[in-house]
């Protein structure tokens, strides 16, 4: 059973404090007692087999075929895997959905109930090679009036995979992501059509292209949505222009659950050969969300709680595959007020993933200056980021118990922001340098590994450039994410368009040293020590820069260890 106790404060401690944030952390608890108590809000356990079946054959000329049914509260967070027949003949197979909420009090986002759609092919709903593809809530919605989507041998709704139409049994995939306290009833309609047309020829990127040749500081978003994403997301054309604005150099596509662009944009990346265009995909369950980071053509799941699947089955084929792996936006939006509004947003898995298999953590996700719309609260105004804290919390205590995890920043746009709001929280909003040796996949992925990087909270044009080393007085040297072996070190801090802000150094997750930047360019030495709270990494020591409203830089630390 996978029944979780799910967290409803938001603790910040450390020297970080806003007004928004003190008043979601307030707001939060005052909804917790009178949402808990009158809406009925239920945990979930595992998803069974399919038990749902459209009766009827569905084939060319027979018109929609449709199967009805009904959801409660205690069914969110589950899947149901609706078999239909597909008849011989058939080119093109169109599904369609949606629901209502039964009678009850007024719906709102933090009561609502939401249902995804997938489709799955012939020869079963857990085989990778089935998949034919999923779009959330955001497609297909017979309730709102939206055409269906579709697959056929030639082509395909966004976000799903064309192919041949084989006879058999196909599946669609009803996620059950949240329910309204009253419950709600669903429809789910297929219709099979004649159709031609054959499978383009794959293209996908050379994971091996080398964007530049040269060593340096290389700028990437990870955490971007893209023509798969929405349905209103720009071609791949305007991805790239609106990355090229924000002065983004790799450019990390994780569409939502999909693998399909990773057989379609190696006619982009020749088109921008300067650029590194990094497929992977986002993971969407409702207890997490992740991120790989490469191609996993033999895992393409995201059902955990489905029969025996689990996040830790998905994690082993990223790294099976060579992927980075990524937990997304570990404490954003905690349930039990802000599941349905967020489904499955918070970070959920901790107890069930490997942490020593954690490449990246993404720390920052969105805009660090945000606005009540950004955070799901009526509250005027900017501040810094409320969840920005938390997520920097859970990736120190994961660095205290000896998990070399690098963190990043993701801006999670879909690219449909309006063009005034997009350095604040398009492509690129924020930013993570990595220093590499060339701009390549390889490389690149050796670098964050190593933690050769830090996070530009408002991206490349306006946060300050940081070079941070650590040397020894025997000769050893590094910068962030790097070791020395000794009992004291030196810290040495550049800081490039930061003038006026302050510099702050943490020791093993607590403040050390705050330090006013009085130049462009400043330096600073500050003396790096054991101390006795380390943990099986040695003293972590890291820094940050404060403009006086948010955090603009985020280290990696480096590590003191024992000679």
């Amino acid at each position: 059973n996978r029944q979780r106790q799910r967290r409803v404060l938001i603790v910040i401690h450390r020297p970080y404090t806003s007004p928004m944030r003190d008043l979601f952390r307030q707001q939060s608890t005052a909804c917790v007692t009178a949402l808990v108590a009158a809406l009925g809000l239920a945990a979930c356990g595992n998803s069974a087999a399919p038990t749902d079946r459209i009766v009827g054959a569905c084939a060319p000329g027979a018109g929609p075929q449709t199967v009805a049914g009904s959801v409660a509260n205690g069914d969110a967070k589950q899947y149901r895997a609706i078999a239909f027949e597909v008849a011989p003949g058939t080119g093109r197979i169109e599904v369609a959905y949606g629901w209502t909420d039964n009678p009850g009090p007024p719906s709102s986002p933090l009561t609502a109930t939401t249902l995804d759609l997938g489709l799955w092919g012939p020869d079963g709903y857990r085989q990778p090679d089935q998949f034919r593809g999923w779009s959330g809530s955001r497609q297909g919605r017979l309730d709102q009036e939206q055409a269906p989507v579709f697959v056929e041998a030639g082509a395909a709704e966004r976000g799903y995979v064309p192919g041949a139409i084989e006879p058999g049994t196909w599946y669609v995939d009803l996620g059950i992501a949240a329910v309204s306290p009253q419950g709600a009833n669903w429809t789910v309609q297929v219709e099979c059509k004649a159709a031609g047309g054959n499978l383009p020829p794959a293209d996908p990127v050379d994971p091996q292209h080398v964007a530049r040749s040269q060593a340096g500081w290389f700028h990437g978003d990870f955490h971007m949505h893209g023509f798969h994403s929405n349905s209103n997301a720009p071609d791949w054309e305007g991805f790239i222009e609106q990355s090229r604005t924000a002065n983004l150099d790799f450019l990390m596509v994780t569409e939502y659950v999909t693998g399909r662009h990773w057989q379609t944009l190696g006619a982009v990346q020749r088109a921008h050969p300067d650029l590194l265009i990094w497929p992977g995909r986002e993971v969407i369950t409702y207890f997490g969300h992740v991120n790989t980071h490469g191609e996993t053509p033999q895992s393409l799941e995201y059902r955990h709680g489905f029969e025996d699947i689990g996040i830790a089955e998905i994690q082993a084929g990223a790294v099976a595959a060579d992927a980075l792996f990524q937990v997304n936006h570990p404490t954003i939006f905690p349930g039990p007020v802000f599941q349905n509004l967020c489904r499955g947003c918070e970070f959920e898995l901790g107890d069930e993933i490997d942490w020593g298999q954690v490449d990246t953590l993404e720390v920052l996700t969105g805009p660090v200056l945000a606005t009540g719309a950004d955070v799901g609260l009526p509250i005027p105004g900017q501040t810094e980021n409320p969840f920005l804290q938390t997520a920097i919390d859970l990736w120190e205590e994961q660095l205290l118990a000896g998990h070399r995890i690098t963190a990043v920043s993701g801006s999670d746009s879909k690219g449909v922001d309006a063009p005034e709001e997009r350095e604040r929280k398009g492509y690129g909003s924020s930013a993570t340098a990595v220093f590499a040796p060339q701009l390549s996949r390889p490389a690149l992925k050796a670098a964050i590994r190593a933690g050769h990087a830090y996070v530009r909270t408002l991206g490349a044009n306006r946060s300050p450039a940081v070079e941070f080393r650590v040397t020894t007085d025997d000769g050893q040297s590094g910068i962030y994410g790097d070791a020395v072996q000794a009992e004291t070190a030196t810290l040495q801090t550049e800081v490039v368009g930061g003038q006026g802000q302050t510099l702050r150094y943490f020791a093993n997750g607590e403040l050390i040293l705050t330090v006013p930047v009085t130049s462009d360019p400043f330096v600073h030495e500050q003396a790096a020590t054991r101390l006795p709270n380390e943990g099986p990494l040695g003293t972590f020591w890291r820094i940050e820069l404060h403009n006086g409203e948010v955090r603009t830089v985020i280290g990696n630390p480096v590590f003191v260890q024992a000679p």
